[in-house]
């Protein structure tokens, strides 16, 4: 019988980690991919998880058809205890030990079962009926003289309906497979994002100017196949911002430059036009068209992004890096799905079509996830440059952010360029973001950020910025700002220049 229990205890055991764990996936699972609308990113990994829960719903119907094995096992066993005990009374001590080892092992049988019920569970509706005395006492059947038998007062039917949670046999996999066609019958996916910036100069010996800017974009997203990717960004922006009166290093808003034409008509310009594909198993993204190398070296965090984060062009991207306008291009990326990623692309110089092949810009980047300092989580860039379009000119530089906390975040850049070619020599940037600072306002975040930015000539310039964003829902957002440019080259009269200013921000 020892045999028997280690042989038995083994397996529940094994079987008890497999449920559970099958438990947490499929939990997991269902909080994130399997919500109304599946996002962009869980629908280009749902495959792939797909595949790993098909292998463990297959090893739940075994585990199903081993816990009633195991039932049947021990039942047997116990009546022959009871056919060995009525002969061998001799040893009841003995008895005594097999019979507590096989009720441990029966209750573990039945927490197991019970776990494997409660895996993939759904409510029902149900009409119950049930036989209640004056006094509330209920009981499911009719007692043989029709009264309670707590109080001996007569009972009556009484019938209502009342929700039960019941073990689905439908499998998770046919879940993910039915939600993987109705989104899959979306080919398209369009959406739109409009941003407004009203900035005020406060203090400028020339004049108190004002400046409005806004831009406009229309996304199309397609999937062609399932691990290809059609996307298009139409746009369009009116206005120059503040620095067509200051004419700063910094780059006082990254979002304008204006389209209109000298005869006063807007236009709408193709800001990218792009293919992506995954292979192997999705660890390598290759993406080609009309690209804007931006979005996918130099990244952060904190810093990245003029319509919901820093307006200033210092904190969206390091000065240093001097992509040329978007234009035909190839990026390539490599994940090991462990915290570390490579990346390397080339963009031709303009966005004629012409000898692309020529004075390409090139650009490499490694970069690691990790959470060595507090335990929490940061991403660590480093990249290297070479601009043909501007004599070879070569470049280093590294891109950090950190959590410092679950709502406070770090963030570092620093860049430099070899003085051939290039318009900037170096520049640094820091800064930190708090998010959700109010418990009354989750989605709302502010933050700060200071720079340093110098020319190959020589010329030097610091700026500080300092935002609120006030969320009011995924859709609609309000940021005041301020900014603070120190010795701008564009005034040379003026030690420091203040501006503030405020930020509309509507996407679908």
């Amino acid at each position: 019988m020892d045999l028997f229990r280690n042989i038995y205890q083994k397996k529940i055991k094994n079987h008890f980690l497999l449920f559970c764990t099958c438990s947490f996936v499929a939990i997991a699972y269902e909080g994130t991919s399997l919500s109304a609308d599946l996002s962009q990113e869980n629908l280009e990994q749902v495959n792939d998880r797909l595949n790993r829960l098909e292998k463990k719903v297959e090893d739940i119907d075994e585990c199903y058809v081993r816990v009633k094995d195991v039932q049947k096992d021990v039942e047997m066993i116990k009546r022959s205890m009871k056919e060995s005990a009525a002969v061998k009374e001799s040893q009841p001590v003995v008895s005594k030990r097999l019979e507590t080892r096989l009720e441990k092992l029966e209750e573990s049988v039945q927490d197991l079962t019970g776990r494997a019920a409660l895996m993939d569970t759904a409510e029902e509706i149900r009409k119950v009926t049930e036989y209640v005395c004056p006094n509330g006492h209920g009981f499911e059947t009719m007692s043989k003289d029709g009264k309670c038998s707590i109080c001996g007062l007569n009972l009556k039917e009484r019938t209502h309906f009342k929700k039960f949670k019941f073990a689905r046999r439908e499998s998770i996999s046919d879940k993910i497979s039915t939600a993987l066609e109705e989104e899959f019958k979306k080919r398209i996916l369009v959406g739109a994002s409009g941003t407004g910036v009203f900035q005020q100069i406060l203090n400028n010996d020339e004049g108190r100017h004002s400046s409005a800017e806004g831009s406009l974009d229309l996304l199309f997203i397609g999937k062609p196949l399932t691990y290809m990717t059609f996307f298009v960004d139409l746009e369009a922006i009116g206005g120059n911002g503040p620095d067509e009166f200051i004419g700063s290093l910094s780059g006082l808003n990254d979002d304008s430059g204006s389209f209109q034409d000298s005869d006063g008509v807007d236009r709408v310009s193709v800001r990218e036009a792009w293919l992506q594909t995954e292979l192997l198993k999705q660890h390598v993204r290759l993406v080609i068209g009309k690209i804007d190398l931006t979005n996918y070296f130099d990244s952060n965090d904190v810093a990245n992004d003029e319509t919901t984060q820093f307006i200033t062009s210092a904190f969206v991207n390091n000065r240093t890096l001097e992509v040329p306008e978007n234009g035909p291009g190839v990026a390539s990326f490599y994940d090991t799905r462990r915290g570390l990623f490579f990346g390397l692309g080339l963009q031709s110089a303009d966005n004629t079509g012409l000898d692309i092949v020529d004075k390409l810009y090139g650009i490499g980047e490694v970069g690691m996830r990790s959470r060595y300092l507090f335990g929490l989580e940061g991403t660590y860039r480093l990249w290297a440059k070479i601009n043909g379009g501007r004599n070879d000119n070569t470049g280093l530089g590294m891109s950090i952010d950190q959590h410092l906390s679950a709502k406070l975040i770090a963030f570092a850049r620093y860049g430099i360029n070899e003085t051939d070619g290039a318009d900037v020599k170096s520049a640094w940037s820091t800064g930190l973001e708090l998010r959700h600072p109010f418990s009354s306002r989750v989605n709302d975040s502010t933050a700060f950020a200071f720079g340093h930015t110098e020319s190959v000539v020589g010329d030097e310039e610091q700026i500080a910025e300092v935002y609120y964003k006030f969320a009011f829902n995924d859709h609609f957002a309000i940021t005041p700002l301020f900014q603070a440019v120190f010795d701008p080259v564009g005034l040379e009269d003026s030690d420091v220049v203040t501006l503030a200013g405020v930020r509309t921000q509507i996407e679908f």
